[in-house]
């Protein structure tokens, strides 16, 4: 295929906005795999392809857009722009998972997801996951067009999840942002519709109407509301405007044969279903009407046909989308039944009244299977609705309460257990041992060991309890009741090896080495093949470094069971001890490609690759993981700190939020969570991170000092005001409120209060980065001499420190000491030759001084850390200054897709369209840049084309 050869015509287009199951198969990934090897690969010609994909669908021709963005991708399947576009066009042509596929796509390779916001959002609607839409789609980095119309998205997701309330809310904001929108309207009429307030639906359909008299779908929407009132004939004529504005519309087309069917008039809705069939609109509605006149005929082949389009159309819709559309299961039901598929008619049906179980008996026993096979989603919903039937069944509570402990929902589960010891007096061990695990998941840990020791105390046999407690008071420093409780436990089942191991531990958490090796030892005697010792005993071996001795113990330990993930995990940590890096990181990938259960060899991979700065690397490693371990907390952490090391603050944000709902009331990963949060540009989501620290640990320092940070952020004076005085008044004169003091007047521009509370911070702690803000502060004062003679002064007091020798090369650069900075930047590439960050500020110094040497520089920063839009920006701006126009489009575009928001990119992307005749999408880009959050700053270049483009 070549950039002339003709595309093949597509059939006529398929309004996707109702036809989630009429997917046809795109090879996706075989499409990705399609292109030529790299030595031929041609971006040049990548970019003709994609323009001209780009004319193509702007004028509707979806199938030579398809066409000419597989060419696009066999040649550069790096393009973003292309996956964007081929996104969008098997969306409009109804191919719904292939647009998803595509999409993914996109983003896996560094589209911010804002760009996408509305199209995947509308995509998860119809295909039924409306769960993602709400989890991944919100309204950061859109223009109030855009969040509107995602709002309504969110409503729309929110009411048909059954949360009106939220859904209302969504509504509102949409409509305050954009009043002259239909679509709030004509979402929130189909909502109160379903909720029975049928005469505001009514009212407020026919405002979407006046609002937008020439938009066909504002008259469906009426139509749909009248008919569900009665008013049959007023939805019809509202059927017909919206058919006489878009006679292509098929939702009107079908409602409207339903309408003439109910009236009496036949042959007017079989002329109406024949044009859809001319049209070759498929749609299982239709084919159930047909299958329903066929047999009023007696013409039972042709009603058998009709059933099975009806079924071969339903029965794979996805179960989110089929759930709260009743004519689509009703039709679904009746079609299986009358072609004899009683099964999966009966599956339809069940649910539809699913949500109201009648057997109180069988339910428990079902909830409790659920529960032991770890299918909580399921079991929540049916032993809530037990508990409102009888609210004092203590073994409803007791279950409910496991459920809410396994996820992490710790505030519900403690209520459940505080309510089922209560009921079950004195048969309440269980229920004390389980409550107290949950008050040690909310952060009271006073209560919870309390708990414990009352469950121990009423029942020695309980290990559960006994364990637990063993482990609390080895990190409270109790070596001696620690060691009491282990041996209590072991004595009465002196046999049991994996408490005598525990005994082990606990002797090693104490500090007793010899103990806890003697123990070890006496386990392996028992039984050789016992592997937690046999690991245990090599982690002692590790960190006394005798690697010989745990390496030959862990292979022979593979030997008897070959590809243990556990002891692969452990001989990579060993490796990686011993210093042997592609050893560990062999173990660690043969360690997680054997199991799924453990994320510490895949964690272990991303945390090595992060520290190799093979960040690209790192975070496919990150998706991988989360994809095996979706609800576990260190995996979501990780992913984040990967997103946010190639630039991707969006996608950070999100991992971050499902962090912040794992973490619950931990005080210290709530804290961490929120100062990642920050990082990732949320400062909202920090301080909710906040919130949750200081229920788990009131006046804790760590969490006041980023409550004031976070009020920094988000701008609000007076809040900023009150969290600097709790935090000074509690912590007055320690270095983190003397730190944050100088921070908060930094950033209110009180630079001496900054300088002169930096400088009590560096005679408490004389250090780097101290010095480097105390530095900046001096800067900020127009005192750049002062500060550079200060700097370098700390640089010959500190002559190995590479994070100082930075900072003056920096200094250096912004204060015109160009020879210095190149002898800083030279001195720095030699100690640190592959640091991106380094490689990059040598680049932005060649750039300035005119050296044609930058444009290699910064090229090789961005090997080293591909997907960077920051480093992507400069690379494409040197280009374009040096007049390779074409390459530096190529990856000024690529930036702006990774980090839409910020206005640098932007405005180069605008001068370099520009430069190259695209005068429209230059004054679009520029008026971004000029709108951003992250603001252009200013210079004559930007003056100069501000006056070009008329802007």
């Amino acid at each position: 295929m070549t950039a002339s050869t003709s595309p093949t015509l597509a059939r006529p287009p398929f309004p996707a906005h109702k036809r989630a199951h009429a997917l046809r198969p795109l090879a996706l990934a075989a499409l990705l795999c399609l292109g030529p090897s790299l030595a031929q690969a041609s971006p040049e010609k990548a970019a003709k392809f994609y323009e001209d994909a780009q004319q193509r669908f702007e004028k509707g021709d979806l199938s030579g857009a398809s066409i000419q963005l597989k060419n696009t991708i066999q040649e550069d399947n790096k393009m973003l722009a292309a996956h964007l576009l081929l996104g969008k066009v098997l969306f409009k042509n109804g191919e719904l998972k292939g647009a998803e596929a595509a999409f993914e796509e996109a983003i896996r390779q560094g589209v911010s997801r804002s760009e996408l916001a509305i199209p995947m959002a509308q995509l998860y609607l119809q295909l039924g996951e409306r769960k993602k839409l709400l989890d991944q789609i919100n309204t950061t980095g859109l223009g109030p067009a855009q969040q509107a119309e995602v709002l309504t998205l969110r409503g729309t997701a929110y009411a048909l999840s059954g949360n009106n309330t939220l859904a209302a809310k969504s509504f509102a904001d949409a409509k305050a942002i954009d009043p002259r929108s239909a679509a709030p309207l004509m979402a929130e009429a189909q909502m109160l519709l379903r909720a029975g307030e049928r005469d505001k639906a009514r009212a407020t359909a026919q405002r979407a109407t006046e609002l937008a008299p020439d938009n066909g779908l504002t008259w469906y929407t009426l139509a749909t509301i009248l008919q569900a009132t009665q008013d049959l004939k007023g939805a019809l004529a509202a059927q017909e405007k919206a058919l006489a504005i878009n006679p292509k519309q098929v939702d009107a087309r079908v409602s409207r044969a339903a309408l003439l069917l109910s009236l009496g008039r036949q042959k007017d809705a079989e002329d109406d279903l024949a044009l859809l069939a001319a049209a070759k609109q498929a749609d299982p509605r239709a084919s159930y009407m047909r299958a329903i006149l066929a047999a009023k005929r007696g013409d039972e082949a042709a009603a058998k046909k009709s059933y099975a389009e009806t079924v071969t159309m339903i029965d794979p819709m996805p179960p989110g989308l089929l759930i709260v559309n009743e004519p689509l299961l009703m039709a679904g039901a009746l079609s299986n039944n009358a072609l004899g598929n009683r099964e999966k008619a009966r599956g339809y049906l069940e649910t539809l009244i699913g949500q109201n179980p009648r057997h109180y008996a069988a339910q428990v026993l079902m909830a409790s299977i659920l529960l032991e096979t770890r299918d909580y989603g399921k079991a929540q919903p049916m032993l809530e609705n037990l508990q409102r039937a009888n609210p004092e069944d203590t073994q409803v509570m007791y279950l409910l309460g496991s459920v809410h402990l396994a996820r992490k929902r710790y505030q519900q589960a403690t209520e459940m257990f505080e309510r089922a010891a209560q009921r079950a007096g004195a048969n309440a061990g269980d229920a004390l041992r389980e409550l107290g695990f949950s008050q040690l998941g909310m952060g009271q840990d006073k209560l919870g060991q309390g708990n414990l020791e009352k469950a121990f105390a009423a029942n020695p046999g309980d290990a559960r309890a006994g364990v637990q407690l063993a482990m609390i008071y080895a990190r409270q420093g109790q070596s001696a009741r620690a060691l009491q409780t282990a041996q209590a436990i072991v004595k009465l089942d002196p046999n049991n090896l994996t408490m005598l191991n525990f005994l082990g531990n606990i002797k090693g958490r104490s500090g007793d080495k010899a103990g806890a090796r003697e123990a070890f030892t006496q386990v392996l005697a028992k039984d050789p093949a016992f592997r937690p010792a046999g690991i245990n005993l090599s982690w002692l071996d590790i960190e006394e470094k005798r690697f010989e001795e745990a390496r030959a113990r862990l292979k022979q330990m593979l030997g008897r069971v070959k590809d243990d993930p556990d002891v692969l995990f452990e001989l990579g940590i060993l490796e990686l001890r011993a210093g042997r890096n592609a050893e560990a990181m062999l173990n660690w990938q043969r360690a997680d490609e054997v199991q799924r259960a453990d994320p510490r060899p895949g964690l272990s991979i991303i945390d090595l690759l992060s520290s190799q700065k093979q960040f690209d690397k790192a975070l496919e490693a990150a998706k991988l993981l989360a994809g095996k371990h979706p609800g576990k907390l260190p995996v979501q952490l990780a992913l984040g700190r990967a997103y946010l090391a190639v630039g991707d603050a969006t996608n950070a944000r999100l991992s971050f939020q499902d962090a912040t709902k794992l973490a619950e009331f931990d005080a210290e990963k709530q804290i961490l969570i929120g100062r990642m949060q920050l990082q990732a540009g949320n400062p909202d989501g920090a301080a909710y991170n906040v919130q949750k620290a200081l229920q788990a640990r009131p006046d804790d320092q760590a969490a006041l000092v980023l409550q004031v940070e976070v009020e920094a952020r988000r701008g609000d004076n007076a809040k900023l005001d009150a969290a600097l005085k709790t935090l000074s008044s509690k912590y007055p004169g320690s270095l983190p409120t003397l730190m944050t003091v100088a921070n908060v007047a930094m950033l209110r521009g009180q630079l001496p209060l900054a300088q002169s509370n930096y400088r009590a911070a560096m005679d408490k702690s004389p250090n780097t980065g101290t010095a480097i803000l105390l530095v900046r502060a001096q800067i900020a004062a127009g005192e750049t001499d002062k500060a550079l003679a200060f700097l370098e002064d700390w640089a010959r007091k500190q002559p190995d420190d590479r994070l100082l020798l930075k900072a003056l090369a920096e200094v250096q650069l912004q204060a015109g000491k160009n020879e210095a900075a190149r002898k800083s930047y030279t001195k720095l590439m030699s100690l640190e030759p592959e640091d991106p960050s380094i490689l990059s500020g040598y680049a932005s110094l060649l750039l300035r001084i005119g050296d044609p040497a930058a444009a290699a520089m910064a090229e090789k920063a961005l090997k080293l850390a591909p997907g960077n839009p920051d480093l992507t920006d400069l690379l494409g701006w040197i280009l374009v200054k040096s007049g390779n126009l074409d390459a530096g489009l190529r990856h000024l575009r690529e930036a702006r897709l990774r980090s839409p928001g910020n206005g640098e990119i932007r405005f180069h992307l605008a001068y370099a369209l520009a430069k190259s005749g695209r005068k429209a999408e230059a004054k679009e880009e520029l008026n971004a840049a000029l709108n951003a959050s992250n603001r252009v700053q200013a210079s004559p270049e930007l003056a100069q084309l501000k006056s070009e483009l008329g802007v």
